[in-house]
């Protein structure tokens, strides 16, 4: 059984100079979904007046952080790092900007409809762990996104080295459709940084999930990473922290000391122990060598269990878990920005000659590529779109799974085609005259004493 859901507590009263209809930049703030110390998000929408309108998770530094020159490069940064990854299990930035008339430095980036795992675990004031195979899941998605940025390039193909030294609960978006995403990669380092930020002595990253080496300042790589995801599965399976929470935290990661999950449930999956202990190993050569070392070993073990995760299953506890207030604000949010798209929609349609409306042979709505109409004039454009990543460009098209396909043929495939085939057999229909029984008779007649012809002489 699910937990109970809890009312989520209110969030601080709304900054002053922003409220709901406030334009920053090009958007127009629609509701306050979380406040920091140093930003607050809000989802908002673009004011174009045109186009078709998608919500947006926007990051508005505080008035008087924008002012101070060493946060305002460190959000740069910030953006500059986030907008070199593309991956669908991490948040995608879409642009970096300042406000003119208010000076405020703001970030757009994708809004995920759902939570994060910090929020699906915290119920109230109690951690709640989730199901042991949803965590999985969820934690394995998550090194997948890692592991992308990891493998990050820079336009010239060389690895920019992104680490993001921040990874934690509140960090890892989940959906209410079961889609998983890093985000917030506001102190991750990279090779082309363009500013030192971290000063001597001082320690980036929260607490509880900081690596050995990210205290003691010796250099780190990915592996801290993979550290942090390893105090995270066990938060999410656990409902503990491994080392608690605040400076005191700092002192048993240097020592070592947490309990092993089987100290305190000894139910607790020993190979599930296992990948916990390995990431959390005090000398990074003894921990998993990338987060898709460590991804493949959750994988492994949810194969082993004979345990089938699907996204859906990963949303059904998302909507489990969140309360009813939360998810109705959620659900007006989607429909806020489904109905500006079918307006934007319908605009178009009014600006378009009769002979103009949109269909799929039209160019105007992409055809997957195996059911365009005429295959020798494709029309032109990339590779197809998927969530987590920016819209695909005019003429985009996406592709059918091909179990779709596999049982139709090529003429089947699309009812335009079906449409179009219709018409012609309809015009060819129109255009032969029809004979008549008696024309019918007579030219039978003329072939059978053709027939007879041939057949005498021979």
């Amino acid at each position: 059984m699910p937990p109970t859901p809890h009312p989520r507590e209110p969030l601080e009263t709304l900054p002053e100079g922003f409220a709901p209809g406030t334009k920053i930049g090009r958007y127009r703030l629609i509701a306050l979904l979380a406040s920091g110390g140093m930003a607050h998000v809000w989802a908002a929408t673009p004011d174009s007046g045109g186009g078709i309108a998608r919500t947006v998770a926007l990051k508005i530094v505080r008035p008087e952080l924008s002012r101070d020159l060493d946060y305002a490069r460190m959000f740069i940064d910030e953006a500059t790092i986030a907008t070199a990854v593309h991956h669908p299990n991490v948040c995608e930035t879409y642009e970096l900007d300042k406000d003119p008339e208010q000076n405020l430095l703001f970030m757009a980036m994708e809004w995920v409809a759902g939570d994060s795992l910090g929020g699906l675990i915290r119920q109230g004031k109690n951690f709640v762990p989730l199901d042991l195979p949803i965590a999985v899941r969820i934690c394995a998605d998550a090194c997948a996104g890692l592991h992308a940025a990891h493998e990050a390039l820079d336009p010239d193909g060389n690895p920019l080295g992104v680490i993001h030294r921040d990874v934690s609960p509140p960090n890892i978006l989940v959906s209410l459709h079961g889609q998983v995403k890093v985000s917030d990669f506001g102190i991750a380092k990279a090779r082309y940084q363009l500013h030192e930020r971290t000063k001597t002595g001082e320690v980036k990253g929260k607490f509880g999930y900081l690596a050995p080496e990210q205290i003691t300042g010796e250099p780190s790589d990915r592996r801290v990473d993979v550290y942090a995801m390893g105090c995270v599965l066990y938060v999410a399976t656990m409902g503990l922290r491994p080392f608690g929470n605040g400076p005191e935290a700092m002192t048993k990661i240097l020592l070592g000391e947490y309990k092993r999950p089987r100290e305190i449930d000894p139910m607790y999956p020993p190979g599930l122990e296992e990948i916990i202990l390995r990431a959390l190993q005090h000398k990074p050569e003894d921990r998993y060598p990338t987060a898709d070392a460590m991804r493949e070993a959750l994988e492994e073990w949810l194969i082993a269990s004979r345990t089938v995760v699907t996204q859906a299953d990963v949303g059904r506890c998302v909507r489990d878990r969140l309360d009813p207030g939360t998810l109705d604000a959620i659900q007006q949010l989607l429909n806020r920005s489904k109905g500006k798209s079918n307006l934007a929609y319908q605009m178009l349609l009014q600006t378009l000659e009769p002979t103009q409306t949109p269909t799929a042979s039209s160019g105007l709505i992409a055809q997957p590529e195996g059911l365009r109409g005429d295959s020798r004039n494709p029309p032109a454009g990339g590779a197809g779109t998927a969530l987590g990543t920016k819209d695909a460009g005019p003429g985009s098209t996406a592709r059918l799974p091909a179990a779709l396909l596999s049982n139709e043929s090529k003429d089947e495939r699309s009812g335009w085609h079906r449409t179009q085939r219709n018409e012609l057999q309809a015009r060819a229909r129109a255009a032969s005259p029809s004979m008549s029984p008696l024309l019918w008779a007579v030219g039978l007649s003329v072939a059978l004493l053709v027939v007879l012809w041939v057949m005498l002489l021979r």
